[in-house]
């Protein structure tokens, strides 16, 4: 009985070992056949790539040498996460603008909304917007003005959240109050661009407005006569 368990143990072993070969010879080399990638895309689109596919882009994603397939491979990911785990899909996002690149303006707007909505620090949601507004040459129209927008909008609630936390801070912490000096001009700055944008675009400036005010005088938030 004993040696029938241990050549049942063996037996199994050496099937999942077959079986790992299999899947290892199965696996499409993204790598060096991108144009295959698009067989993914329905799929990914769904979030239904199995885990066998996941593993086989990203063994695809750590061989690849060039930027561009890496990025394709990396933006499959991307969409698959996007549509079942939004928190992996945020890891996935940060290595891609990490490691791939940042001149998709999409992605870093979608990136900021997400890092705010999450409780992240002021400071990486306004360097994440900062990051998509560097870019929004590449929106047009209604796009354009909306997500332009949001992302001014994001970045002076940011401002404002960092400064009235530590304007808290600064009546017992005399050192903080430079600090929160700092914070009170960006948020006025980031109110103030805002705005402005707002005006030409024809958008509602109750907002921003508000918050220049909240910030600044009228006069700096160009509302006064000089």
């Amino acid at each position: 009985m004993t040696r029938l368990c241990g050549w049942v143990s063996t037996a199994v072993f050496l099937l999942s070992l077959s079986m790992g070969s299999v899947a290892s010879a199965a696996c499409t080399n993204y790598a060096s056949e991108p144009k295959r990638l698009v067989d993914l895309e329905s799929a990914a689109s769904k979030g239904a790539l199995d885990d066998v596919a996941v593993a086989c882009l990203e063994t695809a994603y750590a061989a690849s040498r060039e930027q561009v397939t890496k990025g394709k491979i990396s933006r499959v990911l991307l969409v698959n996460a996007y549509a079942t785990d939004t928190a992996q899909w945020a890891l996935l996002v940060r290595r891609h603008l990490d490691e791939v690149d940042q001149s998709d303006p999409d992605v870093s707007y979608l990136y900021a909304f997400y890092l705010y909505n999450h409780g992240t620090p002021p400071a990486d949601v306004i360097h994440w917007s900062d990051v998509g507004l560097e870019r929004r040459q590449v929106w047009t129209g209604a796009v354009h003005v909306s997500r332009v927008t949001g992302l001014l909008r994001l970045r002076t609630l940011a401002a404002m959240t960092e400064w009235k936390a530590l304007s808290l801070r600064a009546t017992d912490e005399a050192a903080v109050r430079p600090l929160a000096e700092e914070a009170r001009v960006k948020t006025k700055t980031f109110a103030r661009e805002w705005l402005d944008f707002a005006r030409e675009a024809g958008r509602d400036t109750q907002q921003p407005t508000e918050i220049c005010l909240s910030a600044a005088s009228a006069e700096a938030c160009g509302l006064g006569e000089p």
